[in-house]
């Protein structure tokens, strides 16, 4: 991919976004099962030259899972993080830009909702749904 321009068209035209602002965009994934996970795409910089792209999910409420238990399970995560903004507990990835394909960066979107899907039906017992 070569672009946040590049990427945008994508998720423009092959998803419903529901925020679609320049530097970053909100859509939720939804499963055949009626499950759905919101996805926050968002492009940022490092050193002012590269561009990164940032996948995001949140899956709970601070209050609800116990913040040690979520930092033990951060480290056997697949790829990825646990981190908490704000109030949310999000499963957050972060990508090269220019070294994705659309090909991986759909499967970066579905592999961000999947395992942030995973923690909140996980702790379900203590998180509101999105």
């Amino acid at each position: 991919m070569a672009t946040w321009s590049d990427a945008l068209d994508h998720l423009r035209s092959t998803y419903r976004l529901q925020r679609d602002e320049p530097s970053s965009v909100a859509m939720t994934w939804a499963w055949d099962d009626g499950r759905t996970q919101q996805i926050i795409v968002r492009r940022f910089q490092i050193n002012d030259v590269e561009d990164m792209v940032e996948f995001k999910s949140p899956f709970a409420k601070l209050g609800g899972p116990d913040p040690i238990e979520l930092l033990r399970e951060n480290a056997r995560l697949p790829f990825g993080a646990v981190a908490l903004s704000g109030e949310h507990f999000l499963v957050v990835h972060n990508a090269k830009l220019a070294t994705i394909s659309l090909t991986e960066f759909d499967a970066l979107l579905h592999q961000v909702a999947a395992l942030a899907d995973r923690m909140e039906s996980k702790h379900l017992d203590n998180a509101d749904a999105y």
